[in-house]
């Protein structure tokens, strides 16, 4: 048992977007996949999900998703990562089955090309396939981003209509400065 047995309804009613980062686990067709499986769908049972957010570079089998009885997304991988870094990789992934979808982690864009400029073919390759983003900065992993000041990775997310998950470290009383940067930042790019 662990604090995923713990979760409640009353714990997730108030939000109106719920999505779950699954743990990082090789999954496939084993009993370790068939008991994360069972924790994610007991809370997709109390509060359904948004979407499940899975490490593709960890799959052993993807068979095991194509009737997940959850939403399935993958991310985008980092630099360290072997696999799933260009937006062609992902997108073999992902259309492997027409009910998974993308979460594009800006980040991790920044990692492979601090010139952004593959952004766009992520966008164009995935589409309305990509659910959710991810953002943060970087100088040695998810680093804030009103410390780093790369407004280059807040300028790659297009599509403000997005859930948008900030996954920078930080302390609880940094919190409001780093998405009050975010949202400034998106000012001058957008107009919100």
């Amino acid at each position: 048992r662990g604090w995923l047995d713990e979760i409640t309804p009353e714990d997730l009613e108030r939000f109106d977007y719920v999505s779950l980062h699954a743990p990082k686990f090789d999954y496939g067709a084993n009993e370790g996949t068939e008991a994360i499986f069972a924790k994610i769908e007991r809370i997709n049972k109390t509060r359904e999900l948004d979407v499940v957010v899975f490490h593709p570079d960890l799959v052993t089998d993807l068979a095991v998703f194509r009737h997940a009885p959850f939403k399935v997304a993958f991310e985008n991988m980092d630099r360290r990562k072997l696999s799933f870094q260009t937006p062609e990789e992902l997108r073999r992934v992902v259309m492997e089955n027409e009910n998974f979808r993308a979460v594009l982690d800006v980040n991790h864009i920044y990692t492979n090309d601090p010139t952004m400029q593959s952004t766009p073919r992520f966008y164009e390759g995935l589409g309305d396939r990509i659910v959710q983003i991810h953002i943060s900065g970087y100088a040695k992993l998810h680093d804030p981003l009103y410390i780093t000041k790369q407004t280059e990775i807040i300028a790659a997310v297009k599509d403000l209509t997005l859930p948008i998950i900030i996954e920078s470290i930080i302390s609880p009383d940094e919190v409001e400065k780093e998405r009050d940067y975010i949202l400034q930042t998106f000012q001058g790019f957008h107009r919100l």
